[in-house]
């Protein structure tokens, strides 16, 4: 069996990239760890682990997406439950606020319409929402968050029973990506022609055979010359970053 590590990273397809990084970076307090060109890597302040891709991508090739978005929600979980604290006592916006065994959780929306969801318990279903206002306990220390993951992604689709079964098939292990039932103009559309979720990366080993990987996959894809990548579709056509 072809086997990836357990990390899934999503890139998301913005217009304006400047705007979406300082919102991750201020609202969220994740870490700018590389820019180059249209990419912007982020993660933990304590490791470049990138755990996020922004992907600039202007007007001129790409558009809003018409209806609702593929990617519903991207959850975070965070180490250490005080960091959500004082990013909403230096004053981080949210549209949904929840109290938890650990403290204090909360969803934000990017400039750009993508949701997040910030917590830190060791079961999402500890999560009770709550109605501001409510005093948040400030650290004079805090920066950026010093460790998380991307604990899930939720993804909206008009096929969900198919793209469960393509990732079954393909990553039989995985525990983050999530599909629901949806419906939109867009929500079959390819990654490059709007502003969504573009693509989900994986790290495979160095050594992995891409012929164990290739026989499973009935899409067309793209390997590098050098085999150092190789790159296809999800029924949803979002990207798959395979990298070694």
């Amino acid at each position: 069996m072809f086997r990836v590590e357990n990390q899934i990273v999503p890139a998301l397809r913005v217009n304006n990239r400047s705007v979406n990084q300082t919102f991750l970076e201020e609202n969220l307090g994740m870490k700018t760890w590389l820019e180059e060109g249209p990419f912007v890597e982020l993660g933990a302040l304590t490791s470049p682990t990138v755990q996020l891709v922004l992907v600039e991508s202007p007007s001129m090739r790409t558009r809003a997406v018409q209806g609702p978005k593929k990617l519903a929600k991207i959850v975070i979980k965070v180490a250490q439950a005080q960091e959500i604290e004082a990013l909403l006592a230096r004053g981080a916006s949210f549209t949904n606020l929840y109290k938890g065994k650990k403290g204090y959780a909360f969803e934000a929306t990017s400039p750009e319409g993508d949701c997040f969801l910030l917590h830190a318990e060791e079961d999402r279903a500890d999560l009770v929402a709550i109605l501001p206002p409510a005093v948040f306990t400030a650290s004079e220390d805090f920066d950026k968050l010093t460790e998380f993951e991307v604990e899930a992604i939720y993804i909206r689709s008009p096929q969900p029973a198919v793209s469960q079964a393509f990732y079954q098939k393909l990553l039989p292990n995985q525990q983050v990506l999530f599909f629901q039932e949806g419906q939109g103009p867009d929500l079959l559309t390819a990654a490059e022609e709007v502003w969504d979720l573009d693509s989900l990366r994986l790290k495979v080993a160095k050594d992995a055979n891409w012929s164990d990987l290739e026989e499973q996959l009935e899409v067309p894809y793209f390997k590098d010359r050098k085999g150092r990548f190789l790159q296809t579709l999800d029924p949803s056509k979002i990207e798959l970053w395979f990298e070694k």
